[in-house]
């Protein structure tokens, strides 16, 4: 199998409520006038790019590019990773942020103008950096279900959000409006559970939450951060637990959520750890990258220097 110096693009149709696609034509001919080889592929159905990301490296692919957001860094990842013969550690993904959130982009300062994203892939070799990469094991239809991470998942209030937005995407309805309603109408039926989490085999928490974080990257949910230390190449995955409190104290803590320092609310707990292990009572949905992946209990195991990511940070560490 020869392998390609080229770089493979996978154009998300999905991603920014159909942005992606609309905007291809303008981000092709960037690539052209730069100078970058490539060939494309644009998604036409969900998980698609999960079966062209697979694809793609059996064919011999070493650099894929993105044309979509987190959820389409999503399901190449889990591409890369649902199969055996070449390593993930051996691709590097870059991204032109097309999404609603962009929030992985948002980390690693990819540029939201297409043209100065593009400038980073013509200049791939500056510009490579090694991420961790988190194992994701849930239930799903009462039978065990993996998928891995890139970013930020999450228990609770927030995968309860994904969820009620997953429904309503396969109905047909998308977009930050649908978005929008459904936070709204999810905060307002919200009840807090009962959780159990477990960080490298001992018991950090036990009681009712409003939320459970699990980052390897810092923002969700379009510039939120739950997760505000995490950095993407210590071999650790960031948690943070929001205890049980009223919706009202909630709202007032958003602003913290917006600006870093949510670890000052003493409702809020962190640490870092190598596995997490998470139960709820009755149970929780788990998210992951914003997708709904299953429900508890749930495992998750870092993966170091899982992969290659075209970066705008010079270094990740204390990286704010």
């Amino acid at each position: 199998m020869s392998v390609h110096s080229s770089w493979k693009v996978i154009v998300s149709s999905r991603s920014g409520g159909g942005k992606a696609a609309k905007d291809w034509h303008q981000i092709e001919n960037i690539l052209k006038v730069k100078g970058i080889e490539y060939d494309a592929t644009i998604t036409n159905h969900a998980y698609h790019a999960i079966e062209l990301a697979r694809g793609a490296v059996l064919e011999g692919w070493r650099n894929l590019l993105v044309v979509g957001g987190d959820g389409a860094m999503h399901e190449v990842i889990n591409g890369l990773y649902s199969q055996q013969e070449v390593s993930p550690s051996e691709v590097t993904i870059a991204l032109i942020p097309v999404g609603s959130g962009n929030d992985w982009g948002r980390f690693h300062k990819i540029p939201a103008d297409y043209a100065a994203a593009v400038d980073l892939v013509a200049d791939a070799e500056n510009h490579v950096r090694v991420q961790d990469i988190a194992r994701v094991d849930t239930r799903m239809d009462g039978a065990p279900y993996c998928r891995y991470m890139i970013n930020v998942g999450g228990l609770g209030f927030d995968s309860d959000v994904c969820r009620r937005f997953d429904l309503a995407k396969a109905r047909g309805h998308a977009g930050d409006k649908q978005y929008l309603h459904c936070l709204l109408s999810g905060f307002v039926a919200y009840r807090c559970l009962q959780f159990r989490v477990s960080v490298d085999g001992e018991e950090f928490f036990r009681g009712p939450a409003f939320s459970v974080a699990l980052g390897l990257g810092r923002y969700c949910g379009g510039g939120m951060m739950q997760t505000p230390e995490a950095v993407p190449d210590d071999g650790l995955i960031d948690l943070t637990v929001v205890r049980k409190l009223s919706k009202v104290k909630f709202i007032m803590k958003v602003p913290t959520l917006l600006n870093g320092t949510i670890f000052k609310n003493k409702e809020v707990l962190h640490t870092r750890g190598r596995r997490i292990d998470i139960s709820a009572a009755p149970y929780s949905y788990m998210e992951v990258d914003g997708e709904a992946v299953g429900i508890t209990p749930v495992h998750i195991t870092v993966i170091p220097n899982g992969i290659k990511v075209i970066s705008n940070y010079q270094s990740f560490e204390g990286s704010m």
